[in-house]
């Protein structure tokens, strides 16, 4: 007669909680799965998922118990799945950033759009340049590579008491501020130079017909220039979302291992 006694079940509620809740956690962080458009329970049921799948493949797993141990260990897994999310979605959000930056100088600044994805107010071309961000983030399946990221984290950051995120990881994540303003201004740098090019256009125009009216004709002017310079600029978003990709799985892979990226 076969007999399961609590340490089995101890060990197999284990090795399903523990990528349970770093699968949780990276959904609440990551971009794409953090969106509210995706409802609660399709998260969780993915999740559940895609734990049941890994923990089949898991060597090492820790039992579940009422103790202290299961309490670190369980904010542990929490805080690894947060980093791994956090790091493609710092990446990403230079794209917003870009944006900002386009938006203000083609006098978008005072028009605004609620953003579901963020939740609160952002400029136009902002919004415009996160979601279409997110698209080829989609479309790059940049979330199956995270998916492969967080595979492979069970790896690197085994599932074991006093084995999380260290100091230097998260000193590498808050670092990385510096690579989101580094990619933001260098993606949106053609689109600011033509629009710099049309100010000082603009500028010798008043000087010499000040009898235009530079107030009503340059916000259409600089709108026009500034969508011309966007579309010019579609074609090279592609290689500039891959770029953040591939930072982001550096990123991810620092904070892991606890090193610079």
């Amino acid at each position: 007669m076969l007999t399961v006694g609590s340490g089995e079940i101890a060990h197999w509620l284990g090795v399903f909680l523990w990528p349970f809740l770093r699968i949780l956690a990276l959904m609440a962080a990551a971009p794409g799965f953090n969106s509210p458009a995706v409802p609660v329970r399709v998260k969780v049921a993915l999740a559940f998922v895609i734990a049941m799948l890994i923990g089949a493949t898991l060597h090492q797993s820790m039992p579940v118990s009422l103790s202290w141990t299961t309490a670190v260990l369980a904010v542990e897994q929490v805080l690894v799945g947060v980093a791994i999310g956090f790091s493609m979605q710092l990446t990403l959000a230079a794209m917003a950033f870009a944006g900002d930056l386009v938006g203000v100088e083609m006098g978008f600044g005072i028009a605004s759009l609620f953003d579901v994805q963020s939740g609160f107010d952002v400029p136009v071309m902002s919004d415009f340049y996160s979601l279409t961000g997110l698209l080829l983030f989609l479309t790059l399946n940049g979330h199956l590579v995270l998916l492969g990221v967080l595979v492979k984290s069970f790896a690197i950051v085994p599932i074991a008491a006093g084995s999380g995120i260290s100091a230097a990881g998260w000193q590498a994540l808050a670092r990385a501020g510096l690579l989101l303003f580094q990619m933001g201004v260098w993606l949106a740098l053609p689109v600011l130079a033509v629009l710099l090019a049309a100010h000082l256009t603009v500028a010798v125009v008043s000087r010499v017909a000040p009898q235009f009216n530079i107030m009503s004709i340059g916000f259409s002017v600089f709108m026009w220039v500034g969508l011309a310079a966007v579309i010019a600029l579609l074609p090279f978003f592609v290689p500039a979302v891959e770029h953040m990709i591939d930072a982001g799985l550096a990123l991810s892979r620092a904070a892991l291992q606890g090193q610079p990226p």
